[in-house]
């Protein structure tokens, strides 16, 4: 029985109601409160002093030497593991001593990725810059290993491949499709090429990330700057020039960053000022521009050269969307039921314009909208602020509790050992169950400093779960408290890190989280807990190891808990009096913020349009040359299309002549032909919470909680559990296969063809 399996009936325990009580939010018990206050209180850090564990308990990971010597030991293994797989075996064995061998690797190289971004010593970086330089090198180096291909193939297409289980089949299955993208089936000459173009697909886009942007430099007049704020105004002046037209009028010179831009075209009056800022400001970088062309059209021939119509085709052949035209299709759904709502919300701003009695007249323009919005917020006043309702450590424990009564597991607070965090500031946690068994470790580095890199919110995987008593035996083998007997097997148990940059406890003062704090971290302990609990035996396929288009759904479906009254009143506290959040409070709040979210949902739409035409086999139609300046001409194109042109808000969302907006958009390179993702998991994570959960929200009042003890675990057993290692439609499917849906509907979710895609776009779409 695998690992999985397992953890499922550890987790079925007796269904408990919900009892939503007016003290949910009280803190009284021990291990409520130790989690709390580690967050909360400024912590005296891990014992400097002793025996040190090694980085992430790892003995091999306890100096910048260490590290150096274990990136040299992982290649060893891997090359004894090599051995092993080309001498060849039954298929599970060939399945089985591939994800051994990816496992050997990444547990090195992606803790060298960690400390790249979050350590704070020199010595530490650079032995990290180079193991993880060398591994890569290495990699690359196996991804084009005939004889490991060779292996797999034969695996896969073996009559013996119908004894592999669902999980490992998709371990192999990716194993394959990773060696075919580097092109290992191509003859030689062929192959020489696609080297070539991956190099220069990484140089182009690194130039592309890295280069500045470039506004022109426009006249503005000190006098239309004093109905800025003070801050504003003052931060302008001092890092422009001022100086005196011949009609003696005081302007300044201003190349517009993005702080700047977004003062003026929020609150400068003058829409001819605005307009100038905002065409200088979008103008874009000519070496941007070059360098994303370049990049592109790279792509596309690489992608041509291992047997697809173009990037898009090969970028989705194994996401959830397939093929270009399915993405298509649900954009083009989406966009039915979205317009609409850009619409209403563009009327509200001509009504307001017309309401002040100004003199201009005509349609409201791009530079038009972050004034009138910002004038629509005024009559309301401020509302008081949430966040004295979100200290840290009680939104944590918050997090701890949804997930107790969802999955029957928990967050303990942990000391780490010497050696063990690589900043005084990073907490642990341990994921429990309800026997106190451990299912994974959580290190959260979630408070601001200089020496981390500017990731944003993030989550590392460090170590993967999975099997390892059945690993096929090497000198160096999986050990250490990370390593742990269960059910008759040894088993790895998964390590994230969590990043985020809030600020640190101050004297007497916990750490206050505004709301769209609260649902980064939400957002982001959705990614932890499916690591936790995505543990089916095969590293290349646990937890978050799943399609890009599917990956983000756990944890957007954690922002609803962010959002669910329910929710937040098991936690949400007044960090002086206790009290509980108010919940009209919290309407207030959650009206204001989506009155004009549509905006937001139109710039969604548009990113993911734009991404699929720019990665198409012909962006500018059948037979049309790409000149200088393709990428820009993709964009008006764009803009002109019937899904976004037409109504009230086609003005003001529209193209402006001699901008380059596309150069901005650095998600072109990570993202590349995928950015739809993010729109298709919420509308999946909007139906489970809706159909499943029976979801709550703070404009929609509900007497049945979400926090259902049998929803969670039906989202367990149908998806999390099963990390990548099964098919996402599948996942989909079967978490809505509880009577709520037509059994035909299912049944089209689950073959996850076009049909299925378009389904998903015709439901409800919530605000962004």
């Amino acid at each position: 029985m695998g690992i999985a399996s397992r953890v499922r009936q550890r987790l079925t325990v007796r269904l408990r109601s919900v009892r939503m009580l007016s003290t949910a939010h009280e803190v009284t018990r021990a291990d409520d409160v130790q989690l709390r206050d580690l967050f909360d209180q400024a912590a005296p850090g891990p014992g400097w002093f002793g025996q040190h564990t090694g980085l992430l308990m790892e003995e091999r990971f306890a100096s910048p030497q260490k590290f150096r010597q274990a990136g040299q030991d992982a290649q060893r293994t891997a090359e004894a593991l090599v051995q092993k797989v080309v001498e060849g075996g039954p298929a599970a064995q060939t399945v089985k001593l591939l994800d051994q061998l990816s496992d050997t690797l990444c547990r090195v190289m992606d803790v060298a990725e960690l400390v790249r971004q979050v350590h704070p010593d020199a010595r530490w970086q650079e032995a990290a810059e180079a193991v993880y330089g060398d591994l890569l090198t290495y990699m690359n180096g196996l991804n084009t290993h005939v004889q490991l291909y060779k292996q797999l193939v034969a695996a896969l297409d073996g009559p013996d491949a119908r004894s592999l289980s669902v999980a490992a089949r998709a371990a192999a299955l990716s194993f394959r499709r990773d060696f075919e993208r580097s092109g290992i089936h191509l003859p030689p000459a062929a192959h020489a090429r696609f080297v070539t173009l991956s190099s220069r697909i990484h140089d182009w886009a690194r130039a592309f990330v890295r280069s500045s942007p470039e506004p022109a430099r426009t006249p503005v007049p000190v006098d239309s700057l004093r109905t800025l704020s003070a801050q504003a105004t003052a931060s302008i002046l001092q890092a422009h020039p001022v100086r005196r037209r011949s009609d003696g009028v005081a302007v300044v010179e201003i190349a517009p960053d993005d702080y700047t831009a977004h003062a003026i075209l929020r609150d400068c009056t003058d829409p001819a000022v605005r307009e100038a800022v905002y065409s200088a400001w979008q103008r874009g970088a000519p070496a941007a521009e070059h360098a994303l062309e370049n990049m592109l059209q790279d792509r596309r021939e690489l992608a041509r050269l291992v047997g697809f119509d173009s990037f898009a085709h090969m970028a989705l052949d194994d996401k959830m969307a397939r093929a270009p035209a399915h993405v298509d299709g649900f954009l083009q759904t989406l966009a039915v039921q979205a317009r609409p709502r850009w619409d209403a919300a563009a009327q509200m701003l001509l009504k307001a314009r017309q309401s002040a009695q100004t003199k201009v007249q005509g349609p409201l323009r791009p530079w038009d909208r972050d004034y009138w919005v910002a004038r629509c917020a005024e009559p309301a006043g401020a509302l008081p602020s949430l966040a004295d309702y979100f200290s840290l450590g009680r939104v944590v424990l918050g997090l701890s509790r949804v997930f107790s009564q969802l999955f029957g597991v928990t967050l303990r607070a942990v000391e780490p050992q010497p050696g063990e965090v690589w900043h005084a500031d990073v907490r642990k946690l341990n994921v429990v169950d309800e026997e106190g068994q451990v299912l994974g470790v959580v290190y959260c580095d979630v408070f601001a400093r200089s020496s981390k890199a500017h990731v944003g919110a993030a989550h590392f995987t460090a170590r993967c779960a999975r099997r390892v008593d059945n690993d096929v035996c090497i000198e160096s083998m999986p050990s250490g408290p990370t390593v742990v007997e269960r059910d008759s097997m040894r088993l790895q148990l998964p390590v994230v890190v969590l990043i985020c940059n809030f600020a640190p406890p101050a004297s007497g003062a916990p750490p206050l989280l505004g709301w769209a704090d609260v649902e980064t971290i939400f957002h982001e302990m959705g990614h932890a807990v499916h690591s936790m609990l995505g543990q089916n035996g095969f590293h290349n396929v646990a937890g978050t190891r799943c399609s890009v288009d599917f990956v983000e759904l756990p944890s957007v479906l954690m922002e609803h808990f962010a959002r669910s009254p329910h929710a937040l009143s098991l936690f949400a506290a007044h960090h002086k009096t206790g009290q509980p959040l108010p919940p009209d409070l919290l309407r207030q709040h959650a009206a204001r913020r989506h009155k004009f979210a549509a905006f937001d949902l139109h710039a969604q739409l548009f990113m993911s349009a734009l991404d699929q035409r720019l990665h198409a086999s012909e962006p500018l139609g059948s037979a049309v040359p790409l000149g200088s300046g393709w990428s820009t001409q993709t964009l008006a194109r764009l803009h002109a299309e019937p899904m976004f042109a037409g109504g009230p808000a086609s003005s003001l969302l529209g193209y402006v002549e001699n901008t380059a907006w596309q150069t901005r958009f650095s998600h072109l390179v990570g993202y590349g032909a995928c950015y739809y993702s993010y729109l298709l998991d919420r509308v999946m994570a909007a139906r489970i919470w809706s159909q499943v959960f029976g979801g709550d929200s703070p404009g929609l009042q509900s007497s049945v909680s979400p926090l259902d003890r049998r929803a969670g675990q039906r989202l367990h057993d149908e998806l999390l559990r099963w990390g990548g290692g099964r098919d996402p439609w599948h996942c989909l499917a079967s978490v809505l296969d509880n009577g709520s849906a037509p059994h035909s509907e299912i049944e089209a979710i689950s073959r996850g063809d076009q049909k299925a895609m378009q389904i998903v776009g015709s439901w409800h779409l919530p605000d962004l």
